[in-house]
């Protein structure tokens, strides 16, 4: 990740600058320099200093259409700042290649001082259309002025919150160890995604496994995952696995909770029927999980 090597070049300095642009963007979507002199408390010369500097390393987006010259940060600027605060914390101190991408996020291993790996997830989402709005609603609410910076800080926000709700029953899910904006710090299974073996050796085993975790997280938590299927859950070769993608889970009580949930099993049941031909009832699964 080309943006982590810029970590050494940078101040402090340079990271309150871009902090307060981060502060003045809530209201905004540029800050001007005058409101950047206010939230960083520098004064004017030092601001100007690392404006410059911070620009020349691709990190900021200027706008000048307007009387007031503005900025704004870009996605590299808020890497940086997440990123900065994990090394601050000692939560993370090296940064490995990337181990997934999907619409929404790209996910990459990392380590800490006492060799722990670790996933890194960076939520993404805007990457592709900011019409995609509508799909996040429940999300970002009825706020109005909007960053996809801010929708993607939000969005880690409520996966790790899932994380550490279902973490507690100590089930086949990731271990939430730390967030910072949009980044999520999590265990690691060194896998695969389900929908990218060929063949596994016990499907049936592995396929009661699945639906009794989504049962009883189901029946603990009231929660549902809402986006199930085989590309979201992760197998090592001891076929120990992990249910991520947390991030469009919904409660029991959700108008559309029966549909997404019967969804939810339909995947799985037609994915191993499919690929493994394991015989299941849908219908008589669902039925046990509304069994109180």
């Amino acid at each position: 990740m080309e943006v982590a090597n810029l970590l050494p070049n940078l101040e402090k300095e340079d990271f309150r600058v871009l902090m307060a642009i981060e502060i003045g963007m809530k209201r905004s979507k540029y800050v001007t320099i005058n409101n950047l002199k206010f939230y960083s408390r520098y004064k004017m010369e030092e601001v100007l200093f690392r404006l410059n500097k911070v620009h020349k390393l691709d990190l900021l987006i200027r706008d000048s259409s307007k009387n007031e010259i503005g900025y704004t940060l870009n996605s590299k600027a808020y890497d940086l700042l997440a990123l900065h605060a994990l090394v601050e914390k000692n939560i993370i101190s090296q940064l490995g290649p990337i181990i997934g991408k999907g619409k929404e996020s790209d996910v990459y291993s990392c380590m800490d001082d006492h060799q722990n790996i670790y996933a890194l997830k960076f939520y993404r989402m805007g990457r592709a259309s900011f019409r995609n709005i509508r799909k996040y609603r429940d999300i970002v609410g009825e706020r109005g002025h909007l960053s996809w910076l801010y929708v993607n800080r939000l969005a880690a926000k409520r996966e790790f919150e899932a994380l550490n709700k279902i973490y507690n029953l100590r089930l086949n899910t990731p271990k939430p160890i730390s967030l910072n904006r949009h980044i999520i710090v999590m265990s690691y299974l060194r896998g695969k995604e389900l929908a990218f073996y060929k063949e596994i050796k016990n499907p049936t085993k592995i396929f009661n496994k699945i639906i009794k975790q989504v049962k009883i997280i189901y029946q603990k938590t009231g929660m549902i995952h809402g986006d199930l299927s085989e590309f979201n859950i992760v197998l090592d070769e001891k076929e120990k696995f992990l249910i991520i993608d947390w991030l469009q889970w919904i409660p029991s009580d959700h108008p559309n909770a029966k549909s997404l949930l019967e969804r939810d099993i339909t995947n799985i049941c037609r994915y191993f029927k499919k690929k493994y031909n394991v015989e299941s009832d849908v219908r008589e699964i669902l039925r046990i999980f509304y069994k109180k």
